[in-house]
């Protein structure tokens, strides 16, 4: 079965919508992604910086010093739907668009990319939570189990015709399922292979009934094969992701380490003021980098 994949990720900070939109526009070392790929990747923002100057115009002046200013939605599908590199891929993340826009306003959506450049493609849209009052509210979007669940239920009801469904419901089912999937892995080497040998023909030569015999055992152990290799298929890219998601980790945290420590204990308006100036400092190096060329 193929799943629609809703995910989604509450930013709090414009360091966190700037560390967010580095990897988005891979202007960070992003080791899950192939740089001769890249280039496939489709923005409707040109730039991570015209992003961020979308999301600040979006923000209401009041608001609480807690509240999320962005959300980051990550939109994809099961790897092995039929859909993927043809017209359903495509439609697919039509609709997705047009799901966020009824949801959250088109006015409210700061920038929708599409990368190609992963093992799967997904969509990643940034968008300010302003309610139906004016408010920047999160809450309204995202507040409570409830209204996640309902959320997950009207995408998949959007791409149900694309030959894809939503996750079981409730969490009981996705524990049990969870817990089902590494209990497999762990005995993945544990299964036990019978096969039934058929009963020879009478008169039949010793060469025949081997060649039968061969074939039977064949056709009846070939599910339980196919079912051990991608289990075991299924594990090894499931260490690989991890590998490379704490490598990604690891480098950006340390390219954004010094940020967050130069930023600390600043309001706003101070790291607004930063924020210009390391940009103008970055200009400078940039030209005298090219008058070295």
């Amino acid at each position: 079965m193929n799943y629609a994949i809703l995910r989604t990720a509450k930013l709090k900070t414009m360091g966190n919508i700037g560390g967010s939109l580095a990897h988005n526009y891979r202007t960070i070392e992003t080791p899950n992604a192939d740089p001769n790929r890249t280039p496939k990747n489709h923005h409707s923002i040109a730039t991570p910086e015209a992003v961020k100057k979308v999301i600040q115009n979006r923000l209401p002046e009041k608001r609480r010093s807690d509240a999320v200013l962005c959300i980051e939605y990550l939109i994809t599908a099961s790897p092995e739907w039929e859909g993927w590199g043809n017209d359903k891929e495509a439609e697919f993340f039509k609709r997705a668009g047009q799901w966020l826009s009824d949801k959250h306003g088109a006015e409210n959506i700061a920038g929708m990319s599409i990368h190609r450049d992963i093992s799967t493609t997904q969509l990643v849209a940034y968008v300010v939570p302003i309610d139906h009052k004016g408010r920047l509210n999160c809450k309204e979007f995202l507040g409570g189990r409830a209204k996640l669940s309902q959320m997950q239920t009207d995408f998949a009801n959007t791409v149900t015709d694309l030959g894809l469904t939503r996750g079981k419901e409730g969490s009981t089912a996705k524990h049990t399922s969870i817990k089902a999937y590494y209990h497999d892995i762990n005995h993945a080497r544990d299964f036990s292979i019978t096969a039934e040998p058929p009963k020879p023909e009478l008169f039949e030569s010793k060469a025949s009934y081997g060649e039968k015999v061969i074939s039977a055992v064949i056709e009846q152990i070939e599910p339980t094969v196919k079912a051990v290799n991608s289990i075991l298929a299924n594990y090894e890219k499931a260490r690989t992701d991890k590998s490379v998601a704490e490598d990604s980790y690891e480098t950006l945290k340390k390219r954004v380490e010094p940020y967050l420590v130069a930023t600390k204990g600043l309001n706003q308006d101070e790291t607004n003021r930063m924020n210009e100036v390391m940009q103008i400092e970055s200009r400078k190096i940039a030209v005298e980098k090219d008058k070295i060329k």
